[in-house]
């Protein structure tokens, strides 16, 4: 039924746990103390059945918990529409971001994907909302990770995308949905002090697929690749999502400065195409924006092993590589600087005090540049004053996801913190939660806490100090 190594960490996790874990090599550091939410796709099956697209698993939340005790691991899945009706029913039901409904063009036409709630969570107040790219979060109990329902904000809001950005001065939260229709339009929202804002809409020229954004200090930074949607084809019942989906090279990659304070016109500036998924963060300095990213040459590559994904290859040609670009905003230049970061960097993440502020070091899953496929087997540090990376290689059975940097010590320095990541051991079908020291990743993990089972590949993550 599996291909590759890694192909056994995609496979449903079937039940819900609730224990405290006592396989534990090393020691967790006193300093980290609080609670690790991660967010994927857990059932990416049914009777039988691999969902069409990564993207179509059920939404699960990993919750990991650090405290005087120890370490504990609880797991729950998110109670949406589609969870729940196709549990009863034991088949797809609903159409998603790849599959479809039975019953040809009929059964599709005129139906909307429906809201698996896989992609990342954010603390938000007492509750955490679990994000999708196409609807609303759903809001959970963070204590028990029950599910209580969907959170639209009095009807404010529709599509709420699962990147959304934190100011770490104001404490502001900023986010964005696109909106299909007659017109494709972005939406910019804050969320200050549990009050949601809708900021100005932006028509865009095309339908365009965009997953991530970047904040600074007064704007809201989209790169908005040529990835289109054939929306009759969509919405008629021929195609799914993915499958409406098609890159178009001739057409410029369109950056969009959105002003974050509402009050003026937003600003377009063309650069060669070429397509993102994240964003490792952004800032404002001598006139020019800068944004760090990963970036790929086109959608082909990732699109493909995305549809195919527990049986793909992961080819590392066409795959993302970490790329700073440099936004003149006097002539609207765009420079570009690549970083010699191995192969297929994905899931960048940063020292959250320095969202949208200069910065030094990125943490991001990679390949060693050599190798030409497979899952990304390595976590990375690049320091960008140097141009300087270091790896921490968990070959030859280890596949990891999103590291996440998380700071140990108030008003410390950059890379004062330990590296969270949960990486797939497909020697014993289990998940390791694994710490890393920031400031050196390539010596051996502060700690290794080997779970009872495997988590399917969780995409996006947060930590909280806060312990529930």
């Amino acid at each position: 039924m599996t291909s590759h190594p890694w192909s056994a960490g995609f496979e449903t996790l079937p039940d819900e746990h609730d224990y405290r874990v006592d396989d534990i090599d090393g020691s967790v550091p006193a300093t980290l103390r609080g609670t690790l939410f991660r967010n994927g796709s857990g059932r990416n099956a049914l009777a039988g059945q691999w969902f069409a697209h990564w993207f179509d698993g059920d939404g699960m939340i990993s919750k990991i918990g650090f405290d005087e005790s120890g370490i504990h691991y609880r797991n729950r899945y998110v109670a949406t529409a589609n969870y729940l009706d196709e549990t009863k029913a034991g088949r797809i039901v609903h159409r998603g971001f790849g599959k479809m409904r039975p019953y040809g063009v009929l059964g599709n036409a005129f139906r909307q994907p429906a809201n698996v709630s896989n992609t990342s969570v954010v603390m938000q107040g007492e509750r955490l909302l679990s994000l999708w790219e196409g609807g609303p979060p759903v809001a959970l109990d963070p204590a028990t990770l029950d599910t209580q329902g969907i959170e639209d904000f009095s009807g404010v809001l529709k599509a709420f995308s699962a990147h959304p950005k934190i100011d770490p001065d104001t404490g502001e939260l900023f986010n964005f949905g696109i909106d299909y229709g007659a017109k494709t339009t972005l939406t910019p929202y804050r969320l200050d002090r549990g009050v949601l804002t809708r900021l100005p809409p932006v028509v865009l020229p095309y339908p365009v697929m965009n997953h991530d954004f970047v904040l600074t200090a007064r704007y809201m930074v989209f790169c908005l690749g040529p990835i289109l949607l054939h929306p009759l084809r969509f919405v008629l019942g021929f195609k799914s999502f993915d499958r409406a989906l098609h890159w178009e090279g001739s057409k410029p990659t369109q950056i969009l400065l959105v002003p974050r304070d509402g009050l003026s016109e937003p600003r377009w500036i063309e650069t060669d195409a070429f397509f993102q998924f994240h964003f490792a963060n952004g800032f404002e300095e001598d006139g020019a924006v800068v944004l760090d990213l990963a970036r790929y040459p086109n959608y082909n590559t990732i699109g493909e092993a995305l549809r195919t994904y527990w049986r793909s290859a992961w080819p590392s040609r066409g795959m993302a590589a970490l790329t700073r670009l440099r936004i003149d905003l006097g002539t609207g230049k765009v420079e570009k600087q690549t970083f010699a970061t191995g192969a297929a960097n994905e899931f960048p993440s940063i020292h959250p005090a320095h969202t949208g502020k200069r910065y030094r070091y990125a943490y991001f899953a990679s390949n060693p540049a050599a190798r030409e496929s497979g899952l990304q087997q390595q976590v990375s540090r690049l320091d960008f004053e140097t141009g300087a990376a270091t790896s921490h290689d968990f070959g030859p059975a280890g596949y990891v996801g999103e590291p996440l940097f998380v700071p140990t010590k108030p008003g410390g320095a950059e890379d004062d913190g330990v590296v969270l990541v949960m990486a797939f051991n497909s020697a014993d079908k289990r998940t390791d939660v694994v710490g890393l020291d920031a400031r050196d990743l390539a010596v051996r993990p502060l700690f290794t806490a080997r779970l009872k089972h495997h988590v399917p590949y969780p995409l996006h993550g947060t930590f909280t100090p806060r312990i529930f």
